[in-house]
């Protein structure tokens, strides 16, 4: 009895310590988010004509740093630009430029010739300080030209040609609105016009989509800029080009939400690019985007690198979950899922719906993916110590594999992969067997079934100083589960109740994979 009264003693002072690092960290990242360095969501604005940052935001498109209206130097703390098209204003007369100047127009007539959208950048400061406060900078926030000139008038009547970036651009001549809703987009008569579609998840990467919405609204068409927040995949497939690249910015949830998306349209062929922003970034990893989003964000850069990049299939999953009948005797609804990276039933998938409700609490939204991290060792930390209804999970699993049953070791979860990539870079298939197992590839109509068998293995496959139960290579699995226990599908955790699970192809989805 008191062996078991002092276990229980160490168990609790074990979650009241993290529980009270954890409280501590985030309770530090909401005061430096209101006094700290970082403000480029400090001052915002958003009227009838301008969406309006803060001029000490990180930008794509340069600004005067002078009002518009008033002439007066714009500090930081006043200072006020339009993400779209660069006009600047200071905060006494941004509303005098909404009525006075127009942003980027999104739709135009066909039968109208479309003009530079020229804004006032600054003065040109060069050799001949007589003159250089006569010469102003002009800057076209469509082809993003800079010209120097004296008098406006000689440019003022300029067709726009989108110079090098004509093959990102919807044009908005191409654009058909009705009620201020995108009807259809008239695809160029240019083979080479791919255009860009960024989408970003504003509740990834610790709100830095936000960001890049900023960013990418100033380099494109703002309708090619979506916030799956206020417009959702669903909607935006509705009206894309037959052809097109797709920058999604989040984690493998919302990729996996565009290419879902992506897939019961027929008429659009779009290849899909990875800024990497979410806690693992698996996919991501796999095609070459990078484990993470950098720190400084070059919105040409990344648009050329998507660009640049070469076409990859990634092979596409359909999971059935057959619920098993009620006590009562009431049949449950069947669930249809669809995986590109992973599928998993156990301790792994049940650390991640404790982080799920973990990151639904008040004032994670300051978290960082940091402290992403640190929470998921943690929380794995405390599934060893209980493994709650994963234990002995071998027990309730019944598995076949190509309809040949599949013995099972003890284990507290099984797996079934299609990338190279689980847990935030671990290589499962290969890993301590290099040249000695089967090849692993993304598109080549398999699974990989492996199984873990605790939340210490886990933990040592992190470091590389274990290897995984390696059970077969299957077009095909089927899974009985008795019981209750944790299932994720590419991170997305739910309690899953006694059912079938049946896993088998669902076609193949275009990727984009960085180049080297």
């Amino acid at each position: 009895m008191d062996s078991e009264m002092n276990f229980n003693d160490v168990f609790f002072n074990y979650y009241f310590l993290i529980g009270s690092l954890f409280l501590s960290y985030l309770i530090y990242r909401f005061i430096h988010s209101l006094f700290g360095d970082n403000n480029f969501m400090q001052t915002k604005y958003k009227d009838r004509g301008h969406t309006w940052r803060s001029i000490q935001c990180n930008k794509s498109i340069p600004y005067n740093i002078y009002c518009t209206i008033c002439v007066e130097l714009m500090l930081p703390v006043a200072g006020l630009f339009c993400e779209c098209c660069g006009v600047s204003a200071c905060k006494k007369c941004y509303k005098i430029v909404d009525k006075k100047y127009s942003c980027k127009q999104v739709s135009w007539p066909m039968d109208k010739p479309f003009l530079h959208h020229w804004v006032n950048v600054g003065v040109a400061r060069g050799d001949n300080a007589e003159h250089e406060e006569n010469v102003k900078k002009y800057f076209c926030c469509w082809c993003q030209r800079i010209k120097s000139l004296i008098d406006f008038e000689e440019i003022k009547s300029e067709e726009c040609d989108f110079q090098k970036y004509k093959h990102f651009i919807i044009p908005p001549t191409s654009v058909q609105m009705e009620k201020k809703v995108i009807k259809n987009i008239k695809p160029l008569p240019d083979e080479n016009w791919e255009p860009l579609i960024v989408i970003a998840n504003r509740k990834s990467g610790s709100n830095r989509g936000d960001e890049v919405l900023s960013l990418f609204r100033g380099l494109l068409n703002p309708i090619q800029v979506v916030d799956i927040s206020t417009n959702t995949p669903e909607t935006v497939v509705r009206w894309l080009p037959p052809k097109c690249r797709i920058l999604v910015c989040g984690g493998d949830g919302t990729v996996a939400w565009v290419l879902n998306s992506l897939a019961t349209a027929d008429n659009v062929k779009a290849s899909v690019a990875i800024l990497p922003m979410g806690t693992g970034n698996d996919l991501s990893r796999v095609l070459g985007w990078g484990p993470g989003c950098p720190s400084h964000l070059d919105a040409h850069a990344i648009a050329f690198g998507v660009k640049q990049a070469s076409q990859q299939l990634l092979d596409r999953w359909k999971i059935t979950i057959k619920p098993q009948r009620s006590r009562l005797g009431r049949l449950r609804a069947d669930r249809v899922l669809y995986a590109y990276n992973y599928a998993s039933i156990g301790v792994d998938a049940q650390v991640a719906l404790d982080f799920h409700h973990a990151r639904t609490q008040f004032l994670y939204r300051y978290a960082s993916r940091t402290l992403n991290y640190v929470a998921y060792a943690c929380l794995g930390v405390g599934r060893a110590l209980d493994a709650g209804a994963c234990g002995a999970l071998e027990r309730r699993l019944r598995v076949w594999v190509e309809r040949a049953p599949l013995a099972l070791p003890p284990l507290q979860a099984l797996l079934a992969l299609n990338i190279a990539s689980w847990g935030a870079g671990v290589d499962l298939w290969r890993m301590g067997n290099e040249g000695e197992v089967p090849e692993q590839h993304i598109d080549d109509g398999r699974l990989e079934v492996v199984g873990i068998s605790s939340s210490f293995h886990i933990a040592r496959l992190q470091c590389g100083l274990a290897e995984p139960y390696r059970f077969a290579q299957a077009s095909r699995l089927k899974i009985e589960l008795q019981g209750s226990c944790a299932m994720q599908v590419d991170g997305e955790p739910w309690m899953q109740g006694p059912a079938t699970i049946y896993l088998e192809p669902s076609g193949q989805s275009t990727m984009l994979r960085a180049k080297t």
